[in-house]
């Protein structure tokens, strides 16, 4: 991805990304061209301010033919590019009429569980033959690495066949043990909901659902789940307890007590997640909340109980759950972040604050 500097030179934005270990490229109307830098932004004002004329320019040059309609519908399209061997994901937007374009460097293959450092249980959750497993959190928390990494723990050791249904496609996998089809929105499906239904034709142990994004995404997931497969999808939701009634709440009133019972059911667990600045800025801190479904938890999902799941998550490490809180006290205890950035990230920072005084980890 290339701005025009002078009149005749231009410069590679995205190798300039990469060898600035950059996340993210922002290039906005009116700004210096900017990059993230763990978490931290640096405007790059030895380069040209970003100007219409640019921005159009890059936008021409990555938004196809066949998807010009579909951007002039919905004024926001994702896509990725590859660069010098490195993939991107990329979405163009519109802001006060203006293009606006945000950039993603991604990892150069699907990375392990084991490389990424995360707990053992996600590789007991890889060997399942079915139910649903849904990584949780806001836009930018590594939701998707996360999922890669599971999926990259199947195909390594398991004889599976795998679909996933994305937007775009982030991590090229090679197959393994397993066979796996990545299938993307608007080349190779339509939307993810009849795609879900459509899947089940193909024979697949494991489904990659990108998004539960509506009403219809969720539906298909609880249904794929109860024909035995082992179905992956994100959410955007910050806890175990506001995932499940995020879900419950999307149907009818009507139907509520049903999905319950389905999701009491099929529900292998829910794994909540946040990148954290470290103390330092010298790189970023996963924080994990991880419920696994066992039969206290499927009663409580059952029985509308769920103000109750965070005491049982708080007493079933027996069973490798974990809550977000007690993932953020180990973080500051062990100096990796700052008590402020700790409660800023709580689900629950007034707990947080108390039990951090209690422990003796900050002083009251």
């Amino acid at each position: 991805m290339k701005i025009k500097i002078w009149d005749n030179k231009y410069i590679d934005l995205h190798l300039l990304m990469a060898e600035n270990k950059a996340s993210d490229l922002y290039l906005t109307f009116g700004e210096y061209p900017t990059l993230r830098i763990n978490n931290q932004l640096h405007r790059l004002e030895n380069l040209p301010i970003m100007t219409d004329e640019n921005l159009n320019e890059i936008k021409e040059k990555l938004v196809k033919p066949d998807r010009a309609e579909y951007f002039t519908k919905n004024l926001s399209i994702d896509l990725w590019v590859s660069n010098n061997g490195r993939r991107y994901r990329i979405n163009i937007s519109k802001q006060q009429w203006h293009i606006m374009i945000v950039s993603r460097l991604l990892m150069e293959r699907p990375p392990t569980i084991d490389q990424l450092w995360l707990p053992p249980v996600l590789k007991e959750l890889a060997s399942k033959t079915s139910w649903i497993i849904l990584v949780a959190w806001p836009t930018w928390s590594w939701k998707s690495t996360t999922l890669a990494a599971i999926l990259e723990e199947i195909n390594l050791n398991y004889s599976k066949h795998i679909i996933t249904l994305e937007d775009p496609i982030e991590y090229k996998f090679t197959p393994a043990k397993s066979i796996i089809e990545q299938k993307e929105l608007w080349k190779d499906i339509t939307g993810f909901g009849p795609s879900t239904r459509f899947t089940l034709r193909q024979r697949p142990d494991v489904i990659l659902l990108w998004e539960m994004r509506d009403l219809d995404s969720i539906r298909n997931a609880i249904l794929l789940a109860e024909t035995w497969h082992l179905l992956l999808a994100s959410i955007h939701s910050r806890s175990s307890i506001q995932t499940l009634n995020k879900i419950v709440w999307s149907f009818p009133s009507e139907q509520q007590n049903l999905i319950r019972v389905q999701l009491a059911e099929n529900l292998l667990a829910i794994i909540s997640q946040k990148l954290i600045k470290s103390q330092g800025w010298e790189s970023m801190a996963l924080a994990m909340e991880i419920m696994t479904n066992n039969t206290a938890i499927e009663n409580m999902i059952r029985e509308n109980k769920t103000n109750m799941i965070n005491n049982t998550i708080f007493t079933s490490k027996k069973y490798w759950m974990q809550l977000m809180e007690e993932e953020l006290i180990n973080l500051v205890a062990d100096k990796k972040i700052t008590t402020q950035d700790a409660i800023d990230n709580a689900n629950d920072p007034i707990y947080l604050s108390k039990e951090l005084r209690s422990r003796g980890i900050i002083e009251n």
